[in-house]
């Protein structure tokens, strides 16, 4: 198989200054940070034959606990050290910016949006699944999207525990073995039947992981949600075979999600121009080499996996075209 140049669009950092402070960082009990620099990150870009890793921020590396000036003083710092760190590796790095907490500091979230966009030029920007225990499409958040969606931003939406939930629903069930996709796909959901998916089309959404459980369970929640629970919908909510378009009109990483049994359902289900090659390092970096190696293995013509290496990620990124 000839080589291609990944991109990958799920790529964390975890920078010395918050691997220092991780008394000031909301870390879930049973979770980790771990060490990382940015040569560990060249070596992994190297080692899976990727051209340039999207970075953001890891979820237990910025959800910190602090006043309101803290929080924003932590989130511009990110910003700046990941705004320093692509212009040491231009054609290496790309990055989405970090965020204040949308339920707590909508008028930092909207300054950090415009400075991040406007002034570092970061190359998309991250968001959690939930904040303050409500997910993307709750109204509260729609000045949020309404300033995304004006800037026509890249928003890579990444899974965190849901509020007052331990990490360990049990002794053997760490959240992100199960919860995450959930949360993924609650926070997509909820996007769409709250209509703030079709509200605002120029915000070009990233789901992680494959999509969550969407390619799964995205014909049942439409057909419950136009019939039995119609009750629950209002007059921004799609109806009928707009829940499901609107649900595809996601982009999704392929972030721990290289398996045939997720790539023979995903590839089913999602437009293939919407499917982007993501990694989880460093937080997964044994188990992202393995579905790297199973994705590599499954067959797929040429183009398709050209599209999902590279090609799609490009549409999103022009910037990292040869010659731009």
């Amino acid at each position: 198989m000839e080589a291609m140049g990944k991109i990958d669009c799920h790529h964390h950092i975890i920078p010395q200054f918050q691997q220092e402070n991780s008394e000031a960082i909301k870390i879930p009990a049973g979770a980790s940070i771990q060490a990382w620099s940015d040569e560990v990150s060249l070596a992994f870009l190297d080692k899976l034959n990727i051209d340039t890793g999207i970075i953001s921020a890891s979820p237990h590396g910025i959800i910190v606990a602090g006043s309101r000036d803290e929080v924003r003083t932590s989130v511009r710092k990110w910003n700046e050290y990941a705004s320093t760190l692509r212009a040491a590796h231009p054609e290496r790095f790309g990055f989405f910016a970090a965020l204040p907490d949308l339920s707590e500091d909508q008028d930092g979230v909207l300054e950090e949006i415009r400075y991040a966009l406007d002034i570092l030029k970061a190359d998309g920007i991250s968001l959690w699944t939930s904040y303050g225990g409500r997910y993307l499409g709750a109204k509260e958040f729609a000045p949020v999207f309404d300033a995304l969606d004006r800037q026509r931003a890249v928003v890579h939406v990444h899974p965190i525990p849901p509020r007052d939930v331990p990490f360990f629903t049990t002794p053997f069930l760490p959240q992100p073995l199960i919860d995450f996709p959930h949360e993924t796909t609650r926070t997509a959901t909820d996007l769409v039947l709250s209509g703030r998916k079709r509200q605002y089309p120029n915000c070009k959404i990233i789901l992680s992981h494959g999509g969550g459980t969407l390619p799964y369970l995205s014909d049942r929640l439409s057909a419950l949600s136009n019939n039995l629970f119609s009750g629950t919908l209002d007059e921004n909510s799609p109806r009928g075979d707009q829940i499901v378009e609107d649900l595809k009109s996601f982009y999704i990483d392929l972030a721990l999600s290289g398996s045939p049994n997720i790539l023979d359902c995903l590839l089913k289900w999602a437009p293939h121009d919407h499917i982007l090659w993501g990694s989880d390092f460093p937080h997964a970096t044994a188990e992202a080499e393995y579905f790297d190696s199973t994705l590599e293995n499954y067959e797929m013509d040429s183009q398709l996996r050209k599209m999902c290496y590279r090609e799609n990620a490009l549409e999103l990124f022009p910037r990292l075209r040869p010659n731009s």
